[in-house]
């Protein structure tokens, strides 16, 4: 039998820099989100993962590709708000994606 990798896709998000909700606690609340939505088999098969989020405002999320827009339907219904930057199929990729982004200009112009 072939050795077979799910592939992932990584997701940047960024979130209220003043938020009272700590990355680790905003993840928590997107799984839960996805567990209301979708049941929890789906949030067990899609493997949703926290990596990076001492990057500022941005937390990295990753999930197999098949929950991918489960994923995305999650985040955009959870409270409080959050906005997905950048998507990639690499962490090295998805921090490279970001670090190119100038925040600066997005907060002026939401502002």
């Amino acid at each position: 039998m072939l050795n077979h990798r799910d592939k992932r896709r990584y997701v940047a998000v960024m979130y209220d820099e003043n938020s009272i909700f700590r990355p680790i606690q905003l993840h928590e609340k997107i799984v839960g989100r996805f567990k209301e939505l979708f049941g929890i088999l789906h949030a067990e098969l899609a493997m949703l993962k926290l990596y990076d989020y001492e990057f500022g405002n941005i937390l990295f999320i990753g999930c197999k590709l098949k929950y991918l827009d489960y994923l995305l339907v999650s985040l955009s219904m959870t409270q409080p708000s959050l906005t997905v930057v950048s998507l990639s199929g690499t962490l090295k990729k998805l921090r490279k994606n970001v670090a190119t982004l100038n925040f600066r200009n997005i907060k002026n112009n939401a502002s």
